[in-house]
């Protein structure tokens, strides 16, 4: 049984909405103008507020404004005869939970009483937010307690007590320019400044200039396997002045930590990086763990990116319900925690109410651009199980040939064609969106013609 607060001026709507609501099995009250509509919510604190817009004196979204700012939970329905654009940009921006036009629609009316109703229970089984004994963190903070986060924080505490270059491994997402940052800021450097380069993006020109400028406290190179052969000697000929190396160029002043999403013994086979700087730069090689092998820690870190993007966005969210937090923990996280902090953020806009729900979070798990790996695996294994017999079909004709490198080749021809066609012929961000180095792309490329 839940209590619904009606408010409109014209008595016919109301007394049609109080046999309704009762017939449904809600006990209703109501009120005829903003006054006594606010003094009710406070009195009574009904699960639901069902407001006109126009009404004598105060307006509706006038007092949606003061219930809101007098009391936050209150979930309010605003309704109008004389529907635009504007009104509906105005309820929804001052903390309506729905926006209707007359003549209602009673099942849409259900749908929206049925969803507040659960928005309730949500927030009575939902963990708060704001719990005092969390202690702050940054806005952006490693966050997690899994064996595989604190092995990586025994990493860091050595890496920042330490004045050595490192080479930093993982997927795209995982938080690897924040685990360089954290480094910086807990070593000697941490009052100089931190330089964050992406030798794929600039050219080669401007990452010189700019990996060599005076004053830098820690230098960080992302994706160090595009960097140019000839910058990579001069880095090579820099580290080696640095370590004391006789014959070696003028030393770099910068501590050098960089990362990279691909597998550098790849770019070292195809000649497109030097061993030599690998070999100094990856005196430790510190490897994040994707989002998929820490789970539990999932939990926590939506709590800090909630608190997070209710500061950034002035909301008040105090937690997840249920079943989002199991829809959040069984999603794939192809993109990692980059990708968990999209959603959370765009739940965090999207939520009618200070929890959220599954309608909040169900876009961006359904529409995302991340498709789970057993979607990827099923569609690469029918195209390659239709292949394959069409090549067994055509056997006969094909005895000199290998089906196997057949269809590897045809894969990775298909691939690089569709990714420099999605990078609008771009090398450097197709071979970014492969995960493979540009001499590899090149020849991909080529082989594949």
């Amino acid at each position: 049984m839940s209590e619904i607060l009606v408010v409109d001026d014209d008595q016919s709507i109301a007394a049609a909405f109080e046999k309704f609501l009762h017939h449904d099995g809600h006990d209703c009250l109501l009120a005829s103008n903003a006054e006594d509509a606010v003094r009710l919510v406070g009195e009574r604190q009904p699960d639901l507020v069902i407001m006109d817009v126009r009404m004598p004196g105060v307006g509706g979204l006038e007092a949606l404004q003061t219930m809101r700012r007098l009391y936050p939970s209150v979930h309010v329905l605003i309704m109008t005869a004389h529907g635009n654009s504007q009104t509906s940009i105005d309820a929804m921006r001052a903390g309506a939970f729905e926006y209707v036009t007359k003549p209602l629609d009673l099942d849409q009316l259900r749908d929206v009483i049925a969803r507040v109703l659960a928005a309730k229970t949500s927030r009575a089984q939902a963990p708060a937010i704001d719990d005092a004994d969390t202690p702050a963190l940054p806005s952006e903070a490693l966050v997690g307690e899994t064996p595989a986060m604190v092995g990586l924080y025994k990493m860091i505490g050595t890496l920042a007590a330490n004045d050595v270059p490192a080479l930093i491994v993982g997927e795209r997402g995982t938080g690897k320019e924040l685990v360089a940052s954290t480094i910086h800021a807990n070593s000697p450097r941490h009052d100089r400044p931190f330089l964050a380069l992406d030798c794929a993006a600039l050219p080669a020109e401007a990452l010189e200039a700019e990996m060599f400028t005076e004053g830098i406290g820690t230098l960080y190179l992302t994706g160090i396997e595009a960097m140019p052969r000839a910058l990579q000697a001069r880095l090579v000929r820099s580290l080696g002045a640095s370590a004391g190396r006789a014959g070696a160029g003028r030393p770099v002043e910068a501590r050098v930590l960089a990362s990279t999403e691909s597998p550098i013994a790849e770019s070292i086979d195809a000649g497109s990086f030097s061993r030599e700087l690998y070999d100094l730069l990856a005196v430790i090689t510190v490897r994040l763990p994707p989002l998929r092998d820490r789970r539990a820690d999932i939990p926590m870190l939506v709590k800090h990116l909630v608190q997070r993007f209710n500061i950034e966005l002035n909301r008040s969210i105090t937690g997840v319900d249920d079943q989002v937090m199991r829809r959040l923990q069984e999603h794939s996280w192809v993109g990692n925690v980059q990708e968990l902090a999209t959603v959370v953020k765009r739940a965090v806009i999207m939520a009618r109410s200070d929890v959220i729900t599954a309608a909040d979070v169900e876009g961006s798990l359904r529409d995302s651009h991340f498709p789970g790996r057993h979607e990827i695996e099923s569609a690469l294994s029918r195209a390659t199980r239709v292949a394959l017999q069409e090549r067994l079909v055509e056997m006969p004709t094909l005895a000199d040939s290998s089906v196997f490198h057949e269809i590897v080749g045809l894969v990775e021809g298909t691939l690089v064609k569709e990714a420099l066609a999605i990078t609008n012929g771009n090398q450097v961000k197709a071979s970014e969106l492969l995960g493979v180095n540009r001499a590899t792309l090149r020849k991909k490329a080529v082989s594949g013609d």
